[in-house]
């Protein structure tokens, strides 16, 4: 799958506050899924507004820069995609046609970054469930994985639709994003169960602080996720 010609974009400040936090969390996380193999991450939240798409957007571009590898960024929310209007690119074609099965080649856009690709949500016509069969999504999720060495999955929230539900399987681990002072605790978890309920490997809690523009990592279990496991082995 080659990639269409570069777009030009001002270059993310690698050594800003922000991007030193999201390089935090990027260490902490090749310890759990070890990076130097392929993977497939998966970002998601419960609810709208809670800054997955800007985070997936940044923390791709600290994973390009740092770890060297072949990045592509993946806008899977295809009813509000937001991520092509960031790198100027048009939306399709893009994910829906590759999960439609389009006739004609989809490539992945190039970026500022030469390790790091992107690829648009696309358009999905009225009924984007009918696209996310478990068949098709991991015929599509294995082509991206063999050409590319981290597939960064800009998900849809998790508490609105059964979209991110979909893409688990193939996923080698789920971040979890919540906005700090904001998102009620009981809608935190509410998502999380449903994550936990289809299997998904919760890696991280990222709490988005949007006054401080700082993004902070914690474990699987944060807002109480994991305490029933425990004691359910405490019995």
């Amino acid at each position: 799958m080659a990639a269409a010609k570069k777009k030009e974009r001002p270059a993310f400040d690698i050594e800003s506050p922000m991007a030193i936090e999201l390089r935090r969390i990027m260490i902490r996380l090749n310890r759990t899924l070890d990076l130097d193999r392929k993977r497939m991450i998966m970002v998601t939240s419960s609810e709208r507004g809670e800054g997955k798409s800007l985070f997936s957007l940044h923390f791709s571009q600290v994973l390009a820069n740092h770890l060297r590898k072949k990045v592509l960024l993946v806008d899977g929310d295809m009813r509000r995609p937001v991520q092509h209007t960031v790198f100027n690119v048009h939306k399709s074609p893009g994910l829906a046609e590759l999960l439609a099965g389009a006739k004609e080649p989809v490539y992945p856009r190039a970026t500022h970054l030469d390790n790091l690709w992107f690829l648009p949500a696309g358009t999905p016509g009225d009924e984007p469930s009918v696209l996310l069969e478990e068949g098709r999504i991991r015929q599509v999720m294995l082509r991206l994985k063999s050409e590319y060495d981290i597939v960064l999955l800009d998900c849809p929230p998790v508490v609105p639709v059964s979209d991110p539900v979909q893409f688990v399987e193939e996923a080698d681990g789920v971040l979890y994003l919540v906005m700090a002072g904001q998102t009620p605790r009981e809608l935190a978890e509410r998502g999380i169960g449903i994550l936990k309920g289809v299997g998904a490997n919760i890696v991280g809690v990222v709490a988005n602080n949007l006054g401080e523009v700082l993004p902070y990592y914690h474990d699987h279990k944060y807002y109480g996720y994991g305490s029933n496991d425990r004691r359910e082995a405490e019995r």
